[in-house]
This record gives C-alpha cells, structure tokens and sequence, in this order.
C-alpha cells in the first residue's frame, strides 16, 4: 500500500498544500469560471469548511503561479497566467472588542500588505488606507487590482448577541468596505466570502450587481468533498482507518471499507445547497482520519458561539431550531436587530442544510434539514445544554429509528421501552420536569431516526405540538401533556397515576379534536392519527391513538355559508 498523502488538515495556504503533498480536490474548473464573472462575487458558507483554501486558490491563479497547478485541470486550458495584483484580507481573528480596536487592525492589516508590497502609505482612516493601498497598487503594476475579501462577516458575527456593539462593528466595516465603491477603475476581480449574508445595503451598498453564488447550483461543490472526490482522494487512508478499527474492535458494524464508508457519511456527509448534490465537511472528516474515531469534530471548532449563547439565555429555544420548513432565496438574509431570521441563520452557519427543492410560480423553495449525524448530536449537546459530548450517537440513532417505527405501528408497549431507553442516555442532571422538557427529549429521538418532524406547528385553530409523516404518508398529530404525580410512598399512587395520566390523555384527544389541529392534512387519502404522549412525574409515560374522524366542507343554504361536516 502506498504511503497516503498528507491530510491538509489546518492548511490555509495553497502554496504549502501543494508543497507538501496534500490531499487536494481539485475544483479548478469551477474556479476558472468564477475568475472569469465580471461582477463582484459573494459566497457564503459555513466556518471551517475551505473558503479560505478556496481564496488562496484564487490568489495563487490571479497572481500567475501556474507552477502550483501541474496536474490540475486548469493546468492545460488556455489561461494566460498574467500576473496581477492581488489585495488578500482574511478578517476571522481581528480583533473586534470596540470599534476603535477593529479600525486599528483594520489599518495595521492594509499597512501589512502595503509593506509587502513596498509600497508607503499616509497614516489615516482604514477606509483612506484600503483606497489608498488599491490605487498604489494599480499605478505599480498597470493592471486593476483583484480584492479578495474573507470572513467579511467574522467581527459582526463575534458579537452578535450583543446588538448595539455588533451594530457599532458593522458600521465600521461598512465604512470600511465603502472604500471598493470610490475606486471602480482601479479594482478588478473581487470575491467576497463569509457565513452570514447580511443585506447588501448593510455593508456593500457601493457595490452594483453583486452575485450571490451561495445557492448556485453550478457551484454546489466548489468547497467540501464530493462523495466521488471522497472515493478517489482518501482510499489509502480508508484502508489505514479500516485496519486501525478492525484491530482495535473499536465499533463492531465496521468490518469492511463499505462499512466504514458507510459510518463517515452518515456522520460527516449530508451538506447540501442545491437540494441534489451533497458534500461532506471538510474540517470534521480529515480530524476524523487524523484521529481515527467519530466525534463532534465541527463543533470544537466550526460552530459559532453566539448561538450557543443565545440558546442558553432563552433567546433562541429547542423549538425555533426545529422549525425547519422552508426558506426563498429573498429569506436567506440575516442581519442585526431584534427579530433575527433564524432559519437563515442555522443555515447559514451549518446547522441545516437544503433536502430539496420545489420550484412554485414564485421561486424555488428550499426545503431544509439537519444535514447528519454530528450536527444532530451538536444540536442534542446545545438543546439539553450538555457539559460532556455525547458517548453513543449511534445508539441514538437506533434507538431514535426504534421509536419511530413503533410509533407508526401504535405499538404503545415497545414505544414506551424504546423512548425510556433513549431517555436514559442522558445524565438525570439536565431533566427538567415539564412538558417543554420531555416534548423536547421526544422532538431529539425522531431527528436522530432521520424523520422530519414540526414541532409546534401553528395552525388555524392554534398550536399543535407536534406532527409528522411516516414513510406510509399517515399523518401523525401530537400532544403532549406532563402530569405530576404523587409521592410513589403513596399507597394510593398506582390508582392516582392512572387516572391523571388516562384524564390528560382524554384532554390531549380533547385538544386535537376540538381545535381541529388534523383538518389541513385531510383530502389526500391518508390516515390521520391523533396521538396523545403523556409524560408522568420522572419515568412514566403513556401513549394512545385514535384515527381521526374524516370532515369536509358542506353547503348550507339555510345559513348561505360552508360548515365542517364529519362523513
């Protein structure tokens, strides 16, 4: 077996990667067709997930270092590989704790590339710089200047929790980027990356005609592995991985490359902006060969930590993150205030991802997910607020199925072991004894099975807990009810849990029938099943069914209106 080339785990620099010998997916065809876009281009994904490699590609075709590309399909197309300047901002790391500390690193780092460049500049305003710095370059080389711009977002996103300071950070940024619309002569290629899309108004509003390539089918894949790239790139490191867990027994369902490639994708695979092609994380499967075991990978790392505050101040809760639904291209805006759009935001920064898309008379709908097995249990460890990572995702992800199919059988025994024995994978330290908490515990059991689910979903009559719709399209409407129970010392509590739990069923059945919480998934043939999920004081829990009763709308002349009539 030949020695596996080196993972480029940690490499922002294209020229170090290739010099090294590192594992690289070679987009370069996608890239040649960016280069060549003569408007201003953004692309947003999420962090630790190659945008800073993908600038450095860029910097290195822009620059002419066609000797960084020899095997490469750019290699052998008819670019001319002229030189031309290039002005290479990465703003993830700037100091931002005040406006006055970011317009300083702002101008130390335009001062920077100025240096480099040999080029002296007149002390002044970090916008007056970045002007300056451009200008200076043009009249140095004769050629407009290319503007690479990544992590635009970062400084905003640091504090955006914090309203009033994100807002003074964006502020400054827009004053700063306000420098690229006083020099259009001068400035040539400009791409622009970061997680976040802010409205163009809020920090670009100098630049016309901006595209947005963050939903473009073409360039779907121009970070991340494809599973075809996964396939030809890792093989050596499949089989150094295969013999580690084969010898270790570490995880018994691994005994072939099928299997283990079966794992990785299942953890790491699932990213998707177009609906149709997936891409794996690049930053969590190489740590995973590097380290040869699964793990929230991303997370340490990727994740951004506002909305990790923002869940643990109740700003954002379990069931904002649930609510999936569907998003428009005009909706996958973000930007600072009080009412955040946070289906843009979890996409944005990798938490959901597009499952499909529908096109309707008005644009497409992209319809969203939790892309796989880390980010579930990521979302488990943020909801339930865990301090250690969770030990057996994959155990939740059996059991989670487990709940699932018994549930759509109404197999109410083998549904109660099932969620008792996912509920036990969780420390006691973390229940809190309500409805939130254990309608949350159930709404975690169906995401780790792989089912969408809508937690309170709001419908004519009100707020229905939860509902979903098996493989079989019967449509499952749940309440929940929590029942504090008496002291089990109680000689009486076997009788006294019975009838509380049996008297919230009936209100559950009550709730749903009277509030008509079934009614809009009627008239497509499907059955319809009422569930009622009864959780009693720390351990009990009941589970009933009943078939909804059919209604349609009828006519009544008397009255010269529809009333709802059941058939």
């Amino acid at each position: 077996m030949e020695a596996p080339q080196t993972l480029p785990l940690g490499y922002d620099s294209f020229a170090g990667l290739r010099e090294d010998n590192c594992i690289f997916a070679d987009k370069t065809r996608l890239i040649y067709e960016l280069v060549k876009v003569k408007t201003p281009v953004f692309l947003s994904r999420p962090r630790r997930f190659g945008k800073t490699l993908l600038v450095s590609v860029l910097e290195a075709i822009l620059k002419g270092r066609k000797d960084l590309f020899e095997g490469l399909w750019i290699y052998d197309q008819e670019y001319d590989w002229t030189p031309h300047p290039v002005i290479n901002l990465n703003l993830a790391g700037v100091e931002s704790d005040t406006p006055e500390g970011l317009e300083n690193r702002l101008g130390y780092r335009v001062g920077l590339i100025a240096r480099q460049e040999q080029i002296e500049l007149v002390p002044g305003a970090p916008a007056d710089l970045f002007l300056a710095l451009i200008q200076e370059l043009f009249r140095k080389y004769g050629e407009r200047v290319a503007i690479l711009i990544d992590e635009y977002d970062a400084p905003i996103l640091e504090h955006f929790g914090d309203t009033d300071l994100a807002e003074k950070i964006r502020k400054t940024l827009k004053s700063f980027y306000g420098a690229l619309k006083s020099c259009p002569e001068e400035r040539g290629f400009i791409f622009i990356t970061g997680v976040s899309k802010f409205a163009k108004t809020s920090l670009f509003s100098g630049l016309n005609n901006l595209t947005d390539l963050t939903l473009e089918k073409k360039y779907a894949n121009i970070v991340g592995f494809t599973i075809e790239e996964f396939d030809n790139l890792f093989k050596e490191h499949m089989e150094e991985t295969l013999n580690e867990f084969i010898s270790t027994n570490s995880i018994e369902e691994i005994k072939t490359i099928a299997d283990l490639k079966t794992q990785i994708l299942g953890w790491y695979d699932g990213y998707s902006w177009d609906g149709k092609t997936s891409v794996l994380n690049p930053w969590a499967l190489l740590t995973f060969f590097r380290r040869k075991e699964f793990g929230n990978f991303w997370l340490d790392t990727g994740h951004p930590g506002f909305l990790e505050k923002m869940i643990k101040t109740g700003q954002i809760t379990f069931v904002d993150i649930f609510n999936k639904d569907f998003f428009t291209d005009s909706m996958n805006i973000i930007d600072i205030g009080d009412r955040i759009n946070l289906k843009a935001l979890l996409f944005q920064t990798g938490y959901l991802t597009v499952a499909r898309t529908e096109f309707t008379g008005v644009g497409t709908h992209y319809f969203l997910n939790f892309p796989n097995l880390e980010i579930k249990t990521s979302v488990a460890q943020l909801c339930l607020s865990l301090e250690d990572p969770i030990k057996d995702p994959l155990l939740l992800v059996t059991q989670g199925k487990a709940i699932l199919e018994t549930l759509i059988n109404r197999d109410a025994a083998g549904f109660r072991l099932a969620l008792e024995s996912f509920i036990n994978n969780f420390s006691y330290r973390v229940f809190t004894y309500n409805e939130n908490f254990y309608s949350m515990i159930f709404t975690l059991a169906i995401a780790f099975s792989g089912q969408l689910c809508e937690p309170q979903r709001e419908v004519a009559g009100g707020v229905m807990d939860l509902h979903f719709r098996s493989r079989y399209g019967d449509d499952f409407v749940i309440e929940f009810k929590y029942v504090p129970l008496p002291p089990i010392e109680d000689n009486s509590y076997e009788r006294a849990k019975k009838e509380l739990m049996e008297e919230a069923r009936d209100k559950a059945f009550e709730q749903i029938e009277r509030k008509r919480y079934y009614f809009r998934f009627q008239g497509g043939g499907n059955k319809i099943f009422k569930t009622a999920l009864i959780f009693g004081g720390r351990a009990e829990i009941l589970v009933d069914f009943q078939e909804a009763r059919n209604w349609r709308l009828e006519w009544n002349e008397k009255l010269r209106s529809y009333a709802v009539k059941e058939t």
